[in-house]
């Protein structure tokens, strides 16, 4: 294996509660490789909390990436379905022009009717075409129209190494991404719970409307061989070779990866292992403040409520080599009082987190989870007969 560099990384976060523009600079060391010995022409895998970088090769070269782009294609039909102009249990048409698609395909009957939710389970497990085009014809009517929403999603994240022409990843000269923008676009997709339901299937067999029987199988292998699989998309043609974008957990690490060009099937899958099985053994997710634990309590004024929990706003991770611990502590800063209303969110005080040389290096708001009204006229009479 080719020398592995290891070098620090510099995050640089502006720390608005002290002043504007004064910045504070936190060192975190990480292992990435820009010649990692990954045999693909590209290759990126990151922490999937942190969204730091693990293993980098070529990961912004523009490629062609083949069914790997039906990430892409999922990631728009599952924002339509959450805008509302898609329900997983309405039925759709399949035109002829979608049935007749090469490639990997479901084998949908031209003409027939079926539920979005079960095309959407042939993309996600058998890397269905046909059932691309269908989709992409009942949301846009055209799948190049349909395209063009692809890449309005890509510019939304944006990917300005990406651009799609179709939904299937079938050979197109303008359409190309790469390592690292795919690995984005898995991310939108992958916390999806269609998706999350389907990409753990491995074998089933699929009833078309007619009641025949198709069998599906998983095209992502890791599924059902490598431990802690949690999902992914695979991809070939004859420009792109073989190609394998793919999540693994393992206690509270996750992490996401991509490899496109290997030579051939085995090799996808097998190196995709490898950098896994680097990942986990060099690296673990640490978990620093958890939005669900009260950190902090203080008391309010002109309340009935006399004291509220308060909690981080959100969660705060770090990844840290497994032989470079970091000594990582956190500091409550609270106003000397706190008055009714308080309404359920609102910033109460901070949480700073700081590193060994006692530099923030993150500042996390710290809220009320429940409203508290202000005490009226009428309850402080009542409270003070209630005395007597």
């Amino acid at each position: 294996m080719k020398k592995i560099f290891s070098f620090i990384a510099i995050f640089i976060l502006s720390l608005c509660y002290f002043s504007a523009g004064i910045v504070k600079i936190a060192n975190y060391s990480f292992a990435t490789a820009d010649e990692f010995d990954v045999e693909a022409k590209s290759a990126y895998m990151i922490d999937y909390r942190t969204k730091m970088p693990i293993i980098c090769k070529n990961e912004n070269q523009k490629l062609p990436i083949a069914s790997m782009t039906k990430l892409a294609t999922l990631a728009v039909i599952f924002d339509e379905i959450n805008k509302g102009n898609l329900d997983e249990e309405e039925f759709v048409t399949v035109s002829q022009n979608a049935a007749d698609t090469e490639g990997s395909s479901a084998f949908l009957d031209a003409h027939s009717k079926y539920k979005v939710k079960d095309l959407i389970k042939t993309i996600v497990v058998v890397s269905a075409n046909d059932s691309c085009v269908a989709l992409a014809e009942k949301i846009s009517g055209d799948e190049k129209l349909f395209a063009g929403k692809m890449n309005a999603f890509a510019k939304s994240l944006n990917l300005v190494n990406t651009n799609f022409e179709n939904s299937t990843g079938l050979p197109s000269s303008n359409h190309y991404s790469t390592a690292k923008d795919i690995v984005e676009i898995y991310l939108t997709v992958c916390e999806n719970k269609l998706y999350k339901e389907y990409s753990k299937i491995w074998m089933e067999d699929f009833i078309h409307p007619s009641g025949r029987k198709t069998g599906l199988v998983n095209t992502n292998r890791l599924i059902k061989t490598y431990e802690g699989c949690t999902g992914g998309k695979t991809g070939h043609t004859s420009e792109a070779k073989y190609c394998l974008t793919a999540s693994a957990t393992r206690g509270n690490t996750t992490l996401v990866g991509s490899v496109i060009g290997a030579e051939d099937s085995k090799t996808r899958f097998a190196e995709m292992s490898k950098m896994f099985n680097y990942g986990f053994a060099n690296y673990q997710t640490k978990s620093v403040v958890l939005k669900e634990m009260p950190v902090a309590s203080i008391k309010v004024t002109n309340a009935l409520t006399k004291e509220i929990n308060l909690y981080p706003e959100e969660d705060y991770y770090v990844i840290e080599n497994k032989s470079e611990k970091l000594n990582l502590t956190t500091k409550v800063i609270l106003p000397e009082k706190v008055e009714a209303p308080i309404t359920r969110g609102h910033s109460v005080g901070k949480l700073l987190v700081l590193n060994e040389n006692n530099i923030v290096v993150k500042e996390i708001n710290l809220v009320s989870n429940i409203n508290i009204e202000a005490i009226k006229f009428g309850e402080i009479i009542n409270k003070i007969f209630n005395n007597f």
